[in-house]
């Protein structure tokens, strides 16, 4: 019986898990290789274009990777 609720309880934890970051950060309109989940990124202190707010469906559809500060 408590595994049955254990696995209930599971299927239901996962099912309903979602990424908590849509949006992201990526520097300037072109060349960017990274994207990163805070505005605040260490690998952002380096852009000299203007940080531009996006979706991360949208980032990883230009080819970007999450920045490796964010591992």
């Amino acid at each position: 019986m408590k595994y049955n609720l254990l696995l209930i309880l599971m299927v239901v934890l996962l099912s309903s898990f979602q990424p908590v970051e849509s949006s992201v950060f990526i520097c300037g309109p072109r060349g960017a290789k990274k994207y990163h989940y805070s505005e605040n990124c260490r690998g952002l202190t380096a852009c000299r274009h203007e940080i531009i707010k996006t979706s991360l469906k949208q980032a990883q559809g230009y080819g970007l990777t999450l920045c490796g500060w964010e591992d």
